[in-house]
């Protein structure tokens, strides 16, 4: 395995994981207030997740420190409108570590992951966006 500390998520780890998940929109939300969490995000989420790892257009893997999970990244398969040529793509919809976890290159083994299924599926371009007012990203993926 290339990346011993990370693997694809599995159903028994939907709560560790939504954690993670309600940690990265709570720090979203403090950078920038767009972001307001709303009251039902957890419950959308938890309702979504199982969905996510049966879809072969969508990806989760999960980070693990000392056999616990401290990171995940997601990610889909995008295709363009039909008006295009056929040219898919990755886009990475989230990329989380807990604050005492970082710098360790959990991030960073978190993407390579990501990479690796845009390579084996394809896919053209990997695609992501960050916030503007999230310099720790920002530094990461300069």
């Amino acid at each position: 395995m290339p990346y011993p500390d990370v693997r694809r998520a599995q159903s028994d780890d939907q709560m560790t994981v939504g954690d993670l998940w309600v940690q990265l929109l709570r720090e979203q939300d403090e950078l920038d207030d767009r972001f307001g969490v709303a009251d039902n995000a957890r419950e959308r989420w938890d309702n979504d997740f199982p969905q996510w790892l049966d879809d072969e257009t969508y990806r989760i893997y999960v980070a693990e420190a000392d056999d616990e999970i401290v990171g995940f990244a997601s990610a889909h398969r995008w295709g363009p409108p039909p008006i295009y040529e056929e040219s898919s793509e990755v886009y990475l919809d989230e990329l989380y570590v807990r604050p005492e976890d970082r710098r360790q290159g959990l991030a960073t083994q978190l993407v390579n992951a990501v990479r690796d299924w845009t390579d084996r599926i394809g896919a053209r371009r990997l695609r992501l966006n960050v916030l503007a007012a999230n310099d720790a990203a920002l530094d990461f993926w300069a």
